[in-house]
C-alpha cells in the first residue's frame, strides 16, 4: 500500500473558526443529491433534454467543474447537439489533464479539507470515457478520422492517469476502450495498430473479475483472427487457436458492408455515503497537528484492514463517512435484427464494476484522509472544552460532524452496460432493431459495401 508522505512543517492547530468556514458550503449542499437523482430519473426515462435543463439549474453557465462538463457533454450528445457535446467534452478533457498533473503531495491544506469542497478529479475510468463519447460524436458527425484520434487518446489517458495512482491499483487499463480503439484503427485502415489493440483487449478481458465482464466478446475474437490472418501473423494465431479451438470466424460476403453495433443500457450505479465506526488506538492521544494525525490514521488503517483490533489498545471509535458504489443490475440480454438476419449482442463493458474498482483502488487514501480530519476535529473539540467549557466543545464537535460528508460526486448519466456486435449486412439501407427485456430501439443505416461503419444506440 502506498501511503501519503508528508514533509515536516510547523505545527498547525485548527479551531472552530476554521471548521465553521468549512461547514458553510456543505450546509447548502443538501439539495444537490436530490437534483442529481432527478437528472438520473430523466435520463432513465429517455429525456436527455430535460436532464440537461435540470443540470443547467445546478450550475452557472460558465461553470468550469468536471461533473458539470462531463454531464453536459454526454447529455448534449444524447440530445443530438454534437457540436456542443464536443465543446463540453473537450473542456472536460482539458480539466482532467490539469487536475491529474497537479502535484498533490505538496498540498497539505488540500488533504485536510473535506473531499466535497475540493475540485472533483473524476474516477480514472471517467477521464478515459470522455474520449469514447468524443469519438461517438465524431462518428455521428461523419468525421471518422477524428474519431480514430479519440480512440488512441482514450488508452493514452488511462496510462497517464494511472501513473498518479497507487502501484497496486487494479484498474490501469480498459478492455472495451482497447477494443473500441482497435475498431476505429481498422476503420481508418491502420490494421497493424488494430491488431495490437485487439490483442491487448483480449488479454484484459481474461481478467474479468476487475472489469465485470465474463470474458472477451466473440466479435473481438473474430476481429483478432481476421486481422492476424490479413497481416500474416501465423505464429501468434496458432496460440490463439489453441486457446479458442471451437471458435468459428464469420467472414463478410462480397458486396456486403460491416456495422459495429454499440448498445448502452441502464444507468451507472451511483455513489452513496456509508458511515462506519473506525478504531483509533491508544497512541492517538498525542499531538494535535496534521503530521501526527496522518501518522496515526495510516497506522490505524493498516491494523483495521488486517483485522488487528485489540480492545485493550483502543482509545475510542471514530465515526466517519465514506463513499461507496451502490449495487448494480446485471447486464440485460439483447438481440439485434436487420431484415431476416439477427443475433445476440455480447456484454462488453460494465461501468458499475469500473466505478467500484476505481474507488477501491484509492480507498486507502480516502480513509486515511478522512480519519486524519476526524482526529484533528476530535482534538479541536477537546481543546475547546479544556479552554472554554463543554458548550464550546459541543459547538466544535457539531461543526466537525457537519463538515464530514462523503464525496459521492460522479458522472451520473453514464450507462451501466455497453454491449457490442459486428454485423455483416447487404449494401443499401438497413433498418437495425435492438430488443431487450425492458424495451428496444431502432435506426436506419445506409450500409456501404466493403466499409466498416458504426451505430451507437441507448436503451432507456
Amino acid at each position: 500500500m502506498k501511503l501519503l508522505r508528508l514533509q515536516r512543517r510547523p505545527r498547525a492547530r485548527f479551531g472552530p473558526a476554521l471548521l465553521l468556514v468549512c461547514a458553510l458550503p456543505l450546509l447548502s449542499c443538501s439539495g444537490y443529491a436530490g437534483k442529481v437523482q432527478r437528472l438520473r430519473t430523466e435520463v432513465a426515462a429517455g429525456q436527455p433534454a430535460a436532464a440537461l435543463a435540470t443540470l443547467n439549474g445546478l450550475y452557472d453557465a460558465d461553470e468550469r467543474s468536471l461533473p458539470y462538463l462531463m454531464e453536459r457533454g454526454l447529455l448534449q450528445y444524447l440530445s443530438g447537439d454534437l457540436e456542443g457535446a464536443q465543446v463540453s467534452l473537450a473542456a472536460a478533457e482539458q480539466l482532467v489533464d490539469e487536475l491529474y498533473t497537479r502535484s498533490l503531495s505538496r498540498e497539505l491544506a488540500r488533504l485536510l479539507i473535506n473531499d466535497t469542497l475540493q475540485e472533483y478529479r473524476g474516477e480514472l475510468f471517467e477521464g478515459a470515457w470522455i474520449h469514447y463519447y468524443r469519438a461517438l460524436a465524431y462518428l455521428a458527425a461523419g468525421a471518422p478520422q477524428s474519431a480514430a484520434v479519440e480512440g488512441r487518446a482514450a488508452t493514452q489517458t488511462i496510462d497517464r492517469m494511472a501513473a498518479t495512482g497507487p502501484d497496486e491499483a487494479k484498474y490501469r487499463n480498459d478492455p472495451f476502450l482497447q477494443y473500441f480503439a482497435g475498431l476505429l484503427y481498422e476503420m481508418d485502415g491502420e490494421l497493424n495498430d488494430a491488431w495490437i489493440n485487439y490483442r491487448e483487449a483480449e488479454r484484459l478481458y481474461q481478467a474479468h473479475a476487475v472489469y465485470g465482464v465474463a470474458g472477451p466478446p466473440d466479435c473481438l475474437l473474430h476481429d483478432l483472427f481476421r486481422a492476424g490472418e490479413r497481416l500474416g501473423f501465423d505464429e501468434e494465431l496458432a496460440r490463439y487457436r489453441e486457446a479458442y479451438p471451437d471458435l468459428a470466424v464469420p467472414r463478410p460476403a462480397p458486396g456486403e458492408g460491416e456495422l459495429v453495433l454499440l448498445v448502452e443500457t441502464g444507468l451507472v450505479p451511483g455513489k452513496v455515503s456509508e458511515r462506519i465506526d473506525f478504531p483509533i488506538f491508544t497512541q492517538a492521544e498525542g499531538d494535535d497537528n496534521a503530521e501526527s494525525a496522518f501518522h496515526i490514521a495510516g497506522d490505524s488503517y493498516g491494523r483495521w484492514r488486517a483485522g488487528d483490533i485489540r480492545e485493550q489498545e483502543l482509545a475510542y471509535w471514530l465515526s466517519i463517512a465514506l463513499p461507496a458504489v451502490a449495487p448494480g443490475a446485471p447486464a440485460p440480454e439483447l438481440r439485434w435484427s436487420a431484415g431476416a438476419a439477427g443475433g445476440a449482442l455480447a456484454p462488453a463493458a460494465n461501468l458499475g464494476a469500473l466505478s467500484h474498482q476505481c474507488l477501491e483502488d484509492r480507498y486507502a487514501a480516502v480513509v486515511i484522509r478522512t480519519v486524519a480530519r476526524g482526529l484533528l476535529k476530535y482534538w479541536s473539540t477537546k481543546k475547546m472544552e479544556e479552554e472554554h467549557g463543554k458548550g464550546a466543545g459541543f459547538l466544535t464537535n457539531l461543526l466537525g460532524s457537519v463538515t464530514e460528508v462523503a464525496d459521492t460526486r460522479a458522472w451520473s448519466s453514464l450507462p451501466a452496460h455497453v454491449a457490442v456486435a459486428r454485423l455483416a449486412l447487404p449494401a443499401g439501407p438497413q433498418r437495425i432493431r435492438v430488443q431487450g427485456t425492458g424495451g428496444g430501439a431502432e435506426a436506419e443505416v445506409d450500409i456501404a459495401p466493403g466499409r466498416l461503419q458504426f451505430l451507437a444506440l441507448r436503451l432507456y
